[in-house]
């Protein structure tokens, strides 16, 4: 039997969602940039990938995954957009390459809370310096944006954003697949490595600590307070949320959030 090709972003974020993954038989793992692993998954390269969560709600084959996913209610940490100016001077934002769900909350931000349309856009690869960078803010995500160093920037944090706004939490990341015995296949490794994963966050924070040169304390809050890693009802309801305005903005065109029907290992 072939084995499950299974993608994930190679962020701190994303490991307690896949610990001991490797070890299980018949998976593959493929780490790359969100971005990326959505044309990969596009392209049948990958059986299963965890996707920036705007892309369920552009690409009508995309089907998700119950009860997993990458969220937060209140501040995230992760997803800042670094500022030179205040946020309703901004008139250019440069957005971290590799993202799209933090693209979309950006352009969310000025279109629906700032009723400011039109705000200019530009990718850049990421940079740990985002005052050098050429624009009036800097979107950064994952790793790059917990290890940049703001100097004098104001940095505005945009989960809290989210939440403060609309009383919800924020999606960033879900479990996506195309073909349809994949999500019964996968849903099972998937939740049994999340369970795992979030029973060794400490061991990942440390470990993750000495990589990044970070802090252990604060990789450690980051993990257990920060981010949430159940997609329950409030999570699904801040989806909805997301969608609605996706769609109001042009930013995404489902209407529907495109869950697999493979729950029966769910608990």
């Amino acid at each position: 039997m072939a084995k499950l090709k299974i993608g994930v972003v190679d962020f701190v974020n994303a490991r307690p969602l896949v610990w001991g993954l490797d070890k299980e038989r018949g998976v593959e793992l493929v780490r790359a940039r969100p971005a990326a692993l959505q044309q990969a998954l596009r392209k049948g390269e990958l059986d299963v990938a965890l996707i920036s969560s705007i892309e369920a709600f552009r690409s009508p084959e995309v089907r998700i995954l119950p009860e997993i996913a990458i969220c937060s209610e209140g501040h995230v940490k992760s997803v800042k957009l670094f500022l030179k100016k205040p946020l309703e001077q901004v008139e250019k934002v440069a957005l971290d390459a590799g993202s799209r769900t933090g693209a979309a909350l950006v352009k969310m931000v000025f279109a629906e809370f700032l009723q400011k349309p039109g705000v200019a856009t530009v990718e850049i690869e990421p940079t740990l310096e985002p005052a050098k960078v050429n624009a009036d803010a800097v979107l950064l995500i994952g790793d790059p944006a917990l290890k940049a160093k703001a100097g004098t920037l104001e940095s505005l944090d945009l989960g809290w954003f989210w939440s403060d706004r609309t009383g919800m939490p924020f999606v960033y990341a879900v479990w996506a697949f195309r073909k349809p015995k994949v999500g019964e296949q996968a849903l099972p490794l998937l939740l049994r490595a999340r369970d795992r994963g979030l029973l060794e966050r400490s061991k990942i924070a440390e470990k993750a600590a000495a990589e990044l040169d970070l802090p252990f304390a604060g990789l450690l809050q980051y993990l257990t307070r920060n981010l949430r890693y159940q997609l329950g009802e409030r999570e699904i309801k801040g989806l909805e949320r997301f969608r609605d305005i996706g769609v109001t903005h042009g930013l995404c065109n489902r209407h529907d959030v495109p869950f697999s029907q493979a729950r029966l290992t769910a608990s």
